[in-house]
């Protein structure tokens, strides 16, 4: 790995909290890498387990970021159409994880897609939640417009949101894909210090090499 341009993140199962604590110490201090990500959907676990907290303290504790996979659709749809069970992780687990872990950095990926992005939003106003922009900064900018979008990002700030490319090659469409994010992102009507924060400073602060 190319320690100077690529950053490593973890990944575990946390549950038991004691395995995956000890883990993810290996994977800081052994492997060098620099991150946690969580899905747990795919994963099978659930938000309010202690385990999963101990995990999230912990990872606050070695100075890394958690990135948390945070994407709601229709239901109807997430029920036919993959293996997730829609209510495993209500939108009030996410909401409860900064007060459970107010020392670890959080990134709710997907900015909680087009069903619940003003409720993510309202949580990513917490001093240690951020956003990623990933698949779904498309689909809410159709759905609200990129004027609305960019009141949105100001009322929150610029610094509280990360270009991510956390998406299925192959599976994606190509009009939601990093390239296009990137072209979106420099459309809105927001400054270039904050469309340069979005697309790489706050990544570069987050991760400590700013």
């Amino acid at each position: 790995m190319e320690p100077r341009r690529l950053v490593g993140f973890a990944s575990v199962v946390p549950n038991p909290a004691d395995k995956a604590v000890k883990e993810l110490e290996r994977a800081v201090s052994d492997l060098g890498l620099r991150g946690l990500k969580l899905h747990p959907g795919m994963q099978g676990f659930c938000l309010r387990s202690t385990h999963v907290w101990k995990v999230l303290r912990r990872a606050g504790e070695l100075g890394i970021p958690v990135i948390l996979h945070a994407l709601w659709m229709d239901e109807s749809s997430l029920y036919f159409k993959s293996p997730y069970k829609p209510w495993e992780n209500p939108l009030e687990d996410y909401a409860l994880l900064p007060y459970i872990a107010p020392e670890t950095r959080l990134i709710y990926a997907h900015m909680g897609g087009l069903l619940h992005f003003k409720e993510v939003f309202n949580i990513a106003t917490h001093r240690n939640v951020y956003l990623d922009t990933s698949y779904s900064i498309i689909t809410i900018a159709r759905e609200v417009g990129l004027e609305r979008l960019a009141h949105y990002i100001k009322l929150l700030g610029a610094e509280k949101i990360l270009f991510g490319s956390d998406l299925v090659p192959g599976l994606t469409p190509e009009d939601l894909g990093p390239k296009k994010q990137i072209e979106l992102i420099n459309r809105l009507p927001l400054s270039q210090e904050e469309k340069e924060k979005i697309l790489f400073k706050n990544a570069l602060q987050l991760m400590g090499t700013s």
